[in-house]
């Protein structure tokens, strides 16, 4: 990729210079082949210059092993002595043309520029903006070379200086472009490479410069699985045929594959193979020594490879490994011993790893909103979440285990389970990892990319992300469809819009349109302004009853960045942010003293100040907003309604 956009960049800066060193070219013809809508499946080295166009059809392209996935028309050059695969299993159209070329030297300048750009030993492509015209003039040509006559290969050769003219003049313009290298297939290649060591999706698409989403979405589009268990298999396939030789701890084994440890290794090798890797080794092993296989021809290939994966963790054979594009496959045999011993019904038990038959749960495969792959349950029956208690309460799903500040404030919830129905787990970001193995969960739901490789140990875990929702309503949704509850979702959803409409009701029969509204938090030190979407009401306040922020309080919005959904504010520029309804949760003065920049507030000396109690709007998940709605709804019409009286007795 970074050859081609250099080769780009240049024919767009030196346009002149190309066409100058063709200008002065010596070219001769050596063959023009047509492909037309046939399978495929070509491995060379070219002895000449040549241009692959590609016409029609599909094809998997690897020049000089770059590899690029070809869907439609598209031009490559390919320098002399340099590799071509082309693999099309269904049908595909193609010209290839050879050629020698060589500069006819006028001057040490022409020389120097040859030297420089190598117009015939440099590899680009181009997707042109107008194939149709390109594709007639090869066309022409084919047709007057497959003649024989020489005026005919004659006018082959002045055709493709046409030709060479017309994908310069379209890069030049910036009318075509270069074909991009097929990042599935490259990011299939450096899994291939970093088998032995730890890979991140995230490091891949880094990588690949794309985002997550893309590499998971080109990567199963391509290969029917997602890059995450595509690497699971191949350590799997490899781990086989390390526990088969025998030579090697299980520790050891789950060490050169890049995990963690063995006891994570164990358990993904039994939830792919449904055994544990001791038992795997004392099962297949006692075939082999049945079958008396010599060491002749017993895994000759494969015995070095245990050392060969500590040289990769230091760096060498780097080399060799860059080259290897062909998928690991197990020997033969080694399918023909799983398949005795899947007809073998015979237990075999371990002394290294506990055995034990669990329940057969039904899963699928989906992609979290950190964009990793996730084998879960299909509807999911133990759930522990470390944030999201609302979400998975309002699908009418009691979690076995949430975290303090969840259920402790987030009281609107308490009213959705039963005290002790959910266990405790510890403060977020200090979970006890103890609590939740105890707990058994099917399930694990986290806000933290960063924890899910302790979560994932003890279930399959997720990652939840309401910044990756526009709305309430979506946040449900998606929830939904991680649980298996898209009918509970589109219920909550329902009775969700009914109850907003109806809050929204009662405030606009008595609320003027063009009313304001504010909400602060009291600290000991210093004030906060709520946030527009975020915690303390302000979600429930501005996105759910849709009410309108104070013309202060907006320019904050427009203006700044929020911390933690929060405005930090000083005591002295309180006055600054009063609206027409205040609204004050008091967290950390509970005594009431309270500097006298505020307490001097005339809306404050008149008792115009609307207090929330901090356990009820700590939380800003759609069930709580829900209740936080509907309660401020109510709070701002009485409050209305008394003022109002305030006013009618005044005037009386």
């Amino acid at each position: 990729m970074k050859l081609i956009n250099i080769f780009l960049k240049e024919i767009r800066m030196n346009h002149d210079a190309y066409m100058l060193l063709w200008q002065n070219a010596y070219v001769q013809m050596k063959h023009i082949n047509y492909v037309n809508k046939s399978k495929v499946q070509i491995s060379k080295i070219v002895t000449n210059s040549s241009f692959l166009i590609i016409t029609a059809g599909e094809a998997q392209i690897i020049i000089d092993e770059q590899p690029y996935y070809v869907q439609r028309f598209s031009i490559f050059h390919i320098g002399k002595s340099q590799s071509l695969q082309i693999n099309a299993q269904h049908s595909v159209s193609y010209f290839l043309i050879r050629y020698e070329g060589d500069v006819i030297y006028k001057d040490a300048f022409m020389q120097h520029l040859q030297m420089q750009y190598q117009p015939f030993q440099i590899n680009f492509s181009c997707v042109p903006a107008n194939p149709i015209a390109i594709h007639n003039i090869l066309q022409d040509m084919y047709s007057k070379w497959m003649s024989g006559s020489i005026q005919d290969h004659f006018s082959v050769k002045a055709s493709l200086y046409e030709f060479v003219y017309r994908v310069f003049q379209e890069l030049a313009d910036g009318q075509g472009n270069p074909h991009e290298m097929d990042k599935a297939e490259v990011a299939r290649l450096y899994i291939h490479q970093h088998l032995h060591q730890p890979l991140s999706i995230q490091t891949l698409a880094d990588t690949l410069h794309i985002s997550t989403r893309h590499l998971l979405r080109i990567f199963k589009a391509r290969y029917g699985v997602g890059p995450q268990i595509y690497l699971q298999q191949l350590r799997i396939e490899q781990a086989q045929q390390y526990l088969l030789e025998n030579q090697f701890g299980i520790k050891e084994i789950a060490i050169s594959l890049g995990y963690e440890d063995e006891y994570y290794f164990s358990r993904a090798f039994k939830k792919a193979t449904n055994m544990a890797p001791s038992n795997f080794r004392l099962k297949y092993t006692s075939y082999m020594s049945e079958m008396a296989i010599t060491n002749e021809n017993h895994f000759q290939y494969n015995e070095n490879q245990l050392a060969q994966a500590n040289r990769f963790e230091n760096g060498e054979n780097e080399i060799m490994m860059q080259k290897m594009i062909q998928h690991i496959r197990l020997p033969f045999f080694l399918s023909l011993f799983v398949l005795l011993a899947a007809c073998n019904e015979e237990s075999v038990s371990s002394k290294v790893e506990e055995q034990t038959t669990p329940d057969t749960i039904e899963t699928r495969m989906v992609t979290d909103d950190s964009g990793r792959e996730v084998e879960i349950p299909v509807r999911a029956k133990r759930v522990i979440t470390d944030w999201y208690l609302g979400q998975i309460l309002a699908l009418d799903v009691v979690p076995v285990g949430g975290v303090t500040a969840n259920l402790d404030y987030a009281a609107f919830l308490k009213q959705h389970y039963k005290d002790g129905e959910i266990t405790n787990i510890g403060t977020d970001g200090k979970v006890s990892l103890e609590k939740i193995l105890e707990l058994k969960p099917d399930l694990i739901i986290t806000w933290n990319p960063e924890d899910v490789g302790k979560y994932e140990k003890i279930a399959p875990t997720i990652v939840f992300a309401e910044d990756a929702h526009s709305s309430a309503i979506e946040e449900i949704k998606a929830m939904g469809s991680y649980l298996g509850r898209q009918k509970e979702a589109e219920t909550f959803v329902n009775e969700f819009e009914d109850r907003i409409a109806t809050a929204k009701e009662k405030i606009n029969d008595v609320v003027p349109d063009a009313a304001t509204f504010t909400i602060y938090e009291m600290f000991e030190k210093n004030a906060t302004i709520v946030g527009n979407s975020s915690v303390s009401g302000g979600r429930a306040l501005y996105q759910i009853l849709g009410l309108k922020p104070q013309e202060k309080v907006q320019e904050l919005y427009d203006a700044k960045e929020a911390s933690g959904g929060r405005y930090e504010i000083s005591y002295e520029v309180v006055g600054d942010f009063v609206a027409d309804y205040n609204f004050m949760i008091n967290f950390f003065n509970k005594d009431g003293k309270l500097p006298g920049t505020w307490t001097n507030l005339d809306v404050v000396k008149n008792n115009q100040i609307i207090e929330l109690p901090s356990e009820y709007y700590f939380a800003s998940d759609p069930l709580s907003g829900l209740h936080q709605a509907e309660e401020l709804a109510d709070k701002i019409v009485e409050f209305t309604k008394t003022q109002q009286k305030y006013i009618s007795r005044y005037e009386d």
